[in-house]
């Protein structure tokens, strides 16, 4: 009798649960009435080296307004630890060596010793989306870019972005890392006429080295706002600069302010009897189910309240993080210039919010490999929430030349690989003021 209670709240959505129990979709508006497309998709740095379903859904929304898009890759972008420094021609046998080490270490602890070779072909499937098109993809670093062992994480982030770089330069795509050198943020920039995105590494709030980071006294990346305190009043003054602009404001980081998915404390009832599916991403098959039922309530137990690792909602650093970049959107209200949306990824799933306080709607849009959907639930601010790895998504921003905005959320499905919306509705304004 007790496990089944501490199992009532683990109760995962089996298909996409919607508030009141009823799909919402508002109608469609014409490709002529979309001044600019903003595309969310998070966690796509582990794409199936066969097609990434993910991707290839991706890639067919960029192709409907190609000139009018911009695809935010919201962190996650190279799993399992970021990019290695590229290897020099003279050690390009030991690399071969070391992959195939890699491979034998995979067998045990999954992914974990990835190589440059691999963390380009990782990194190339995201940039495909946009190679060869006038769109173009900008790309937020996440706790994966890093290095999740802070291991040289900061070097990993500038190889990562050296690389974007370097495509960025051959002239096939438009793409940029944002912020760069590893830096805090804020990086604002405009989407069309009527938004604008600014853009955060929430990582950098959680790294615990301080010489893995760029600070106000060890800044070699010469990053413009290396302190929180700069960095808060600087969201605050993009914030003002977007109103002023009469512009809506998207903020954007790796790191949810709110959600109901794994890093939320929320686990399904599997974990609840066979705890090593926490770890199922980076351990063999067999180990995710060995039955271990106590230890697995008391990790789900833990995880939900009082987690040890910063990538969870319920440690203290993490708290202090969302404390810290909440405050100048919080303050923003007085002003009547808060965001409109607050986009993350890290969960992997589909979630709308409502709120919370400082941003209108909070998004989480972190299904960019399948393979890798986790069990979701929902909360009282939950306006929608899915998690199919039959059904891959993401999200779109449509911001209108008569100043609305409309989300939607797209799903991939076996008859439409095109996409379908499953969930829509306008942020701001309506099909009228749309057509102004």
């Amino acid at each position: 009798m007790s496990l089944a209670i501490a199992l009532l709240p683990a109760c995962a959505h089996v298909s996409p649960y919607y508030r009141n129990g009823q799909q919402r979709l508002v109608p469609s508006v014409a490709d002529a009435e979309i001044d600019h497309r903003l595309l969310l998709l998070g966690d796509a740095g582990d794409p199936d080296p066969a097609g990434e379903p993910a991707l290839q859904l991706l890639a067919a929304r960029v192709r409907q307004l190609p000139a009018r898009t911009t695809v935010l890759f919201l962190g996650d972008n190279v799993y399992q630890r970021g990019m290695p420094a590229p290897v020099p021609p003279e050690d390009a046998a030991k690399e071969k060596v070391a992959e195939q080490a890699a491979a034998a270490a995979d067998a045990l602890i999954v992914n974990v010793f990835d190589s440059r070779k691999d963390a380009e072909r990782r990194i190339d499937a995201q940039i495909d989306v946009v190679r060869y098109t006038p769109a173009r993809a900008i790309f937020i670093p996440g706790n994966h870019d890093w290095d999740q062992f802070e291991l040289g994480g900061w070097d990993r982030i500038l190889n990562l972005e050296n690389y974007i770089n370097r495509v960025a330069v051959d002239g096939n795509a438009n793409v940029a890392l944002m912020p760069s050198g590893g830096c805090p943020g804020p990086t604002a920039t405009p989407l069309g006429r009527n938004g604008t995105l600014i853009a955060l590494d929430t990582q950098w709030w959680l790294e615990t080295r301080e010489d893995g980071k760029p600070t106000l006294s060890h800044n070699p990346t010469h990053c413009p706002h290396p302190s929180e305190g700069e960095a808060r009043e600087e969201i605050g003054a993009a914030l003002k600069t977007a109103a002023a602009e009469h512009r809506w404001a998207i903020v954007a980081g790796h790191h949810p302010l709110l959600t109901k998915g794994s890093h939320g404390g929320f686990v399904d009832v599997w974990t609840h009897l066979f705890p090593f599916r926490v770890l199922r991403h980076y351990v063999p098959f067999y180990v995710e189910w060995i039955p271990l039922p106590g230890i697995g309530s008391l990790v789900a137990t833990l995880r939900s309240c009082c987690s040890f690792s910063p990538q969870d909602m319920s440690s203290r650093r993490n708290r202090h993080m969302r404390k810290s970049v909440l405050q100048p959107m919080i303050e923003a209200v007085r002003t009547d210039t808060e965001p409109l949306v607050y986009a993350a990824g890290h969960d992997h799933s589909l979630q709308v919010f409502e709120g919370p306080r400082g941003t209108q709607f909070s998004l989480v849009s972190g299904m960019g490999c399948g393979s890798h959907a986790s069990s979701v639930g929902s909360t009282s601010h939950t306006l929608f929430a899915d998690s199919n790895a039959a059904r891959p998504g993401l999200m779109e921003v449509d911001f209108l030349k008569g100043k609305g905005v409309r989300l939607a959320v797209i799903e991939r499905t076996p008859e439409h690989p095109d996409g379908v919306e499953v969930y829509s509705r306008f942020l701001v304004g309506d099909p009228a003021a749309a057509r102004d």
